[in-house]
């Protein structure tokens, strides 16, 4: 694969190395294969494929996301604080996860909730299903439902689990906001991204 690289620099190659290099416990050599397409565009991108791998293993991921060689997603900053306020809390230092994401607040995810989320990665079960319950969103009451489950409480669980229905009314609350909100044009479509 190295050979095929120096002959032909395509990003599948280097893909193809750097996972295999990952599955074989080679963190630094899988590293400095993808660097080169760590700075590319989307799916061309190559720290994608070797974050998901580390998702269980926060200590390796954590060690990525600071190598002197890793850059920022191209375009897609926010996954990289994402990723490491994730590894943060699943080495259980939930209040510097919590620092990262406050920091940096990802614009489509409510903080509450992202809050809640790292209490849970970093053990800390009870703050999370506290943190939950006070919002009582359907999206939290969903969260919640996980926490509980993880907890043993079964029971609480399903009830406060929302309904089939309550999730399609409040899907259907949201998608009335968005078309609300977007002005449109003669024909219907509408003026502002996405089309």
């Amino acid at each position: 694969m190295r050979d095929a690289i120096a002959a032909d620099d395509w990003v599948g190659y280097r893909a193809w190395l750097s996972a295999t290099l990952l599955r074989d416990g080679r963190l630094d050599d899988a590293i400095t294969v993808a660097e080169p397409g760590f700075s590319w565009y989307d799916c061309s991108n190559l720290l994608a494929p070797l974050v998901y791998p580390l998702l269980d293993r926060p200590e390796e991921l954590l060690y990525l996301l600071e190598h002197p060689l890793t850059v920022p997603h191209h375009g897609h900053e926010e996954f990289q604080h994402w990723w490491r306020a994730f590894a943060l809390a699943g080495l259980g230092r939930a209040e510097e996860a919590i620092a990262v994401v406050e920091a940096h607040p990802d614009p489509w995810i409510d903080p509450c909730i992202v809050r809640a989320g790292l209490l849970s990665t970093a053990g800390h079960l009870a703050a999370a299903a506290a943190e939950l319950r006070d919002l009582g969103t359907i999206e939290a009451r969903e969260e919640l439902f996980e926490v509980l489950v993880q907890q043993g409480q079964a029971a609480e669980a399903i009830v406060t689990h929302p309904t089939v229905a309550e999730q399609r009314a409040a899907k259907q609350r949201a998608a009335e906001a968005k078309t609300e909100s977007a002005p449109l044009r003669e024909d219907g479509y509408s003026l502002e991204p996405p089309f």
